[in-house]
């Protein structure tokens, strides 16, 4: 794969080690929890992961991308309630995601197959796959490309790394659009599937057995 050390940087970017202790266990815990479709509440966090409350809320604390609702519910870190330009469909519910790799990532997180419907971030055209947690099929256009970037030093992933994270409808298309956006790497949705099972990879290997 001729991008595999800008793959690999961005894996190394992305790994847990450069998060809150404890972030992995949490971040399974809590997509696994919003792929039911409702709130989450630190309460039912605290529960699943057999932590005290105040653990949890320390490290809520310091991922400043989380999204709550008006009664300090999460509804999204990555997955979200909160509609986006990625539409993640499981069982009928509907959800969304942050960026494109977020969609090839969190099936194989959560034990369950997506469909996933976004479009060219380029020319708004549709883009569809289906996603389980070994591998990626039906993808239309087949050409399909995905735009990735090297993450900033923040604690705002969504805004250092996922803003830039887009499904394109072809590699050519994708290609420039990146000419115009300074630092940007295209890749096929396949490439993009291989990172996301390595930053699975490296995330699980953070979590005590029982919780992965």
């Amino acid at each position: 794969m001729k991008h595999t050390r800008y793959i690999t940087e961005i894996a190394e970017s992305l790994t847990p080690a450069n998060q809150p202790e404890g972030f992995g266990e949490l971040f399974v815990v809590l997509l696994r929890e919003l792929a039911k479709g409702r709130p989450v509440s630190q309460t039912t966090l605290a529960m699943s992961l057999d932590w005290p409350a105040q653990r949890v809320n320390t490290v809520l604390e310091r991922t400043t991308s989380t999204e709550y609702d008006d009664d300090g519910n999460i509804v999204g870190y990555g997955l979200t309630l909160r509609e986006t330009s990625h539409t993640f469909e499981i069982d009928g519910r509907r959800l969304y995601a942050w960026c494109a790799l977020d969609t090839l990532m969190f099936p194989a997180l959560i034990g369950q197959t997506a469909y996933v419907s976004s479009h060219c971030a380029a020319t708004g055209a549709p883009v569809s796959l289906t996603i389980s947690p070994n591998e990626i099929r039906d993808v239309v256009p087949a050409d399909a490309a995905v735009s990735l970037i090297l993450p900033q030093a923040t604690a705002d992933i969504r805004q250092s790394f996922c803003c830039h994270v887009h499904f394109f409808a072809s590699v050519v298309t994708a290609k420039d659009w990146a000419s115009k956006h300074e630092g940007v790497e295209i890749v096929s949705v396949q490439d993009a599937f291989r990172l996301g099972q390595e930053l699975n990879r490296h995330l699980l290997q953070t979590i005590p057995s029982r919780k992965a």
